[in-house]
């Protein structure tokens, strides 16, 4: 009986060191921190604020406008990055209230510069989206943003 014992006891002692290596195998993190970067746009009597996180191939992140010193429009950014061009959507409540809207959001990189595009929206339901066949307009834009060191609001 008591050899037995042994024999469990090796086998316990195996066991529990085989799970404590996977679970510090597991825990160990292979995740990269990717740093935002925050832009500033004014135009006229608005502001624009930008928070935005870049991966390999998409970004996510804050958007936030100010209509001169009564309205404010703040929510979400995210969408696919191809080349130059942030094409995405912003997931927003309007200040007025009301419920959560969506629309399309495009921006331009240009150095260290980003320009907000306009274009013809088209929707599908509900879900709306720039017209294919219509150009992103980025010449004619009211926002374009500079990186700042910190964050505006």
């Amino acid at each position: 009986m008591l050899h037995i014992d042994k024999i469990s006891a090796k086998l316990i002692l195996r066991y529990f060191c085989l799970s404590i290596i996977l679970l510090a195998i597991s825990c160990h993190s292979n995740t990269v921190d990717y740093p935002s970067k925050h832009y500033l746009a004014i135009s006229k009597r608005d502001t624009a604020y930008l928070k935005i996180t870049k991966r390999e191939n998409y970004f996510y992140g804050e958007y936030i406008v100010k209509y001169g010193n009564s309205a404010k429009d703040s929510g979400e950014i995210r969408g696919n990055i191809l080349g130059d061009t942030l094409l995405g959507d912003y997931f927003y409540m309007p200040n007025s209230g009301g419920v959560k809207k969506r629309k399309p959001f495009a921006l331009l990189q240009k150095g260290k510069t980003l320009k907000l595009g306009s274009g013809a929206v088209m929707s599908f339901m509900d879900i709306p989206y720039y017209a294919p066949d219509v150009s992103i307009n980025y010449d004619s834009t009211n926002f374009v943003f500079n990186e700042i060191e910190q964050p505006y609001f």
